[in-house]
């Protein structure tokens, strides 16, 4: 997803949506990329954009990752610091500009927080290589190949008799035939 933003980017698209429940795409949020988050399954969906991610985490989206880094992600069975939660790490992040920033001044952290962090350093360091996007894979297509154009309705038809989706053809059918042209 990340390569695939970089390509988005550099074509000059205006607007980037991507839809993901991983939280670790919000390092990817600019001005001309937003999230479409499911809050609860598809019907209860969030556009988190610059704005959103640093209210709902106190960090802009170029420091989520840190912020991860220092509290974990249970979806990613990456481990935080014990004791410290999203606004302490929110607060040194700010302190501090980075994750870079925050290692760099480990001894000045006071108190039990600091003493957790001194002890996992190293696991920070690790969550952080873990939760950075790549954005530059080979990918096998690129975002050109990723255009919306024309569907072919038999094209359509002979995948889906291949995959036996007779109740979703009738489904798709019903809405492209009112929404999108043939090609």
């Amino acid at each position: 997803i990340a390569t695939l933003v970089a390509q988005a980017r550099a074509a000059g698209i205006a607007e980037i949506l991507i839809g993901s429940g991983d939280r670790d795409t919000f390092q990817l949020v600019d001005d001309r990329t937003t999230i479409i988050y499911p809050v609860r399954g598809v019907s209860d969906v969030w556009r988190m954009g610059p704005a959103q991610i640093e209210e709902r985490y106190g960090v802009p989206p170029t420091r989520y990752s840190d912020l991860a880094a220092l509290v974990g992600e249970t979806s990613d069975n990456l481990l935080g610091v014990p004791g410290v939660g999203p606004k302490t790490a929110a607060k040194w992040l700010t302190t501090y500009g980075d994750l870079a920033g925050v290692i760099a001044h480990v001894d000045q952290i006071k108190g039990k927080a600091g003493e957790s962090l001194r002890a996992h350093v190293d696991a920070v360091l690790r969550n952080r290589r873990l939760n950075r996007l790549v954005d530059d894979v080979e990918l096998p297509v690129g975002i050109e190949d990723l255009a919306r154009r024309p569907w072919d309705r038999d094209e359509v038809h002979q995948v889906f008799d291949g995959l036996e989706f007779r109740v979703l053809r009738e489904r798709l059918f019903a809405t492209l035939t009112t929404a999108e042209p043939e090609a």
